[in-house]
């Protein structure tokens, strides 16, 4: 059995993602960032996600 991880965009556990600077992201969330446009809203939904995943991986 596969090891599930939460993905940091979404919260849902999954087995398929991928790490970027040790912050996983499913494939769903993957591919909706990749097809979002920088003038879109949720483009800074993804932004400020990325930023706050990232931010909890750096010790205090």
């Amino acid at each position: 059995m596969k090891k599930k991880h939460q993905c940091s965009i979404c919260s849902k556990e999954t087995e398929k993602g991928l790490y970027l600077l040790q912050v996983f992201i499913c494939e769903s969330c993957e591919a909706e960032m990749i097809q979002t446009s920088t003038d879109d809203p949720k483009y800074d939904y993804f932004v400020k996600q990325m930023s706050k995943a990232h931010k909890s991986m750096i010790p205090s």
